[in-house]
């Protein structure tokens, strides 16, 4: 029933199209294209279908959004010129994040929707111009993947404060609202890593569903998404903040090398309490052309290329062997790794523990505040 009511709905904007198109007799509508959670495969029979209309002349746009009722259907018409497809689609298919940008990442929110709905739309009146936008998208998948899980990214450490200083005061009901936000942008750093570009995280369920990624560990991630963790008091959130931490450093580190999230090694063996091996949980993680640069807002940046960000980031309560060994393991998949030999790692934990990236003991990021 479900999927005879969202075809329904896919018809009645396929029939406007018809309309619109027989009623432009001046020619100022260069195509159209269906586009939105029902292309995207995410909605449901309470979703509406979203057509978009792209003209060459803004004068002849009209209003840019109309709702019209087609056989019972609301039908969403988005109104857009090609110059702003245009620029839509340049900047987001060549942002390269720098240190220096990184607040460029928050005014590209709807730019990376509108180029992810292009992406995973139907076309119903094409043209040249549709067609270019949409070859362009489509070569340009591994840049608008790494935007993706950046903006999830720069969108954690936006709510990071917040949450932290909730949870310093003990007002967990708030850090709880908090945590659900930065737990919903770090599953969307990894269905975005995992080539599942749709911008909303209101489907991130349905999204981690449809791309399952082995080993994740889902029933932590509703735990802490839905808030039931704030009966375990602060060390559970000490707890959210580092899941958050390890979502985004492996989305970071396996998409920019093209691999797949299934071979990360999401649960660190159980070993002894000696000898462990803890990464600062106060970063956060964003993906540059020439290396991770962990980010600590107002404090402190650091540029680790992409062996050492792995050793870092492998250090979630292995011991030194138990890091070398995943490190092999994640070399028969990541070439950058194949030349870190175990007295390399070594030289990389004792560099990171002197920037006190990395502790023998487990830090305590609510102390930070």
């Amino acid at each position: 029933m479900a999927r005879s009511v969202i075809e329904e709905k896919l018809q009645a904007a396929r029939m406007l199209a018809e309309a619109l198109a027989a009623d432009d007799n001046n020619g100022s509508i260069d195509s159209m294209y269906i586009a939105g959670s029902l292309t995207a495969g995410l909605g449901n029979p309470t979703s509406d279908a979203d057509l978009f209309v792209l003209y060459v002349d803004e004068s002849a746009m009209g209003d840019d959004v109309t709702q019209y009722n087609v056989n019972g259907h609301r039908v969403d018409v988005e109104r857009y010129t090609l110059d702003y497809v245009e620029n839509a689609v340049e900047t987001v298919t060549s942002f390269d994040l720098r240190r220096d940008n990184l607040t460029e990442l928050h005014k590209l929110p709807g730019q990376l929707d509108f180029v992810c709905r292009l992406y995973t739309s139907e076309t119903v009146a094409p043209s040249p111009a549709l067609g270019g936008f949409k070859q362009r998208i489509d070569s340009s998948i591994a840049t608008i993947r790494q935007v993706a899980v950046n903006y999830s990214a720069i969108a954690v450490n936006g709510h990071l404060e917040d949450f932290l200083g909730a949870s310093v005061d003990g007002d967990f009901e708030t850090a709880a609202l908090v945590g659900q936000e930065l737990t919903a942008f770090a599953g969307k750093a990894v269905v975005a890593a995992s080539g599942d570009l749709y911008y909303s995280k209101k489907w991130v369920y349905k999204q981690l569903e449809r791309t399952p990624v082995a080993g994740f560990p889902k029933d932590t991630f509703v735990d802490f998404q839905r808030g039931t963790w704030v009966e375990r008091g602060t060390r559970a959130a000490e707890e959210l903040v580092f899941f958050v931490q390890t979502c985004v450093a492996a989305s970071q580190l396996l998409s920019r090398q093209g691999v797949s999230l299934d071979v990360w090694p999401w649960s660190a063996p159980q070993e002894g309490t000696e000898g462990r091996l803890w990464r600062n949980p106060s970063y956060n993680v964003l993906g540059q052309s020439d290396g991770i640069l962990l980010h600590w807002e107002l404090r402190r940046q650091l540029m680790l290329r992409d062996p050492a960000a792995f050793v870092w980031a492998l250090c979630d309560g292995r011991s030194a062997q138990g890091v070398a060994d995943a490190v092999r393991q994640l070399a028969e998949h990541v070439p950058a790794l194949k030349a870190l030999t175990p007295e390399r790692i070594e030289r990389l934990i004792e560099s990171l523990r002197s920037r006190d990236l990395v502790s023998d003991e487990a830090y305590s990021v609510l102390d930070t505040i």
